[in-house]
């Protein structure tokens, strides 16, 4: 049990030897990879996780198929690697690099945009200008704690 990670590993580079480099950047080999490891380590206490291996076993052996031909098993293997994210990031607390940066300045865009409005209808005569700069304090203050919450994500090595 404790070689499954790495043996599993080892099949799948095997199997996409030949594979293109853009392909496996592509479909996110990767990423599977690391997940496959993370599924691993945490089976022991995760029944979730535990009924992963066997997907991710079956999915190990088609994987080159999977990579080289559309049809059924990409789409297999696309939800495999997706439900996997989800989980790790749900469950297990590990984030895609600059995902609270992204998140919080989007919101921070739409928390602007909204001040910047309601700042414009109460005072028409400089409204554009409070319209502008509340739009950009929403975006810097929140690409700032978005920031600060990638680095505490970084320094946990929980990055997806």
């Amino acid at each position: 049990m404790e070689n499954w990670a790495e043996e599993m590993i080892s099949k799948i580079e095997f199997n996409l030897g030949k594979s293109r480099e853009k392909d496996l950047r592509f479909f996110r080999v990767d990423e599977f990879k690391r997940n496959v490891a993370r599924v691993d380590e945490f089976s022991k206490s995760c029944p979730f996780c535990q009924k992963q291996k066997i997907d991710i076993a079956e999915t190990v052996e088609t994987i080159a198929e999977a990579i080289e031909v559309p049809g059924k098993t990409r789409r297999e293997f696309d939800r495999l690697i997706s439900r996997l994210a989800r989980h790790m990031q749900k469950e297990h607390g590990f984030y895609a690099p600059y995902y609270f940066s992204y998140l919080y300045a989007f919101i921070g865009i739409l928390s602007g945009l909204t001040v910047g409005y309601v700042l414009f209808r109460m005072f028409p005569d400089s409204g554009e200008l409070l319209l502008l700069v509340s739009i950009m304090v929403g975006i810097i203050a929140s690409y700032i704690a978005g920031t600060r919450k990638d680095n505490n994500v970084r320094k946990e090595n929980k990055i997806m």
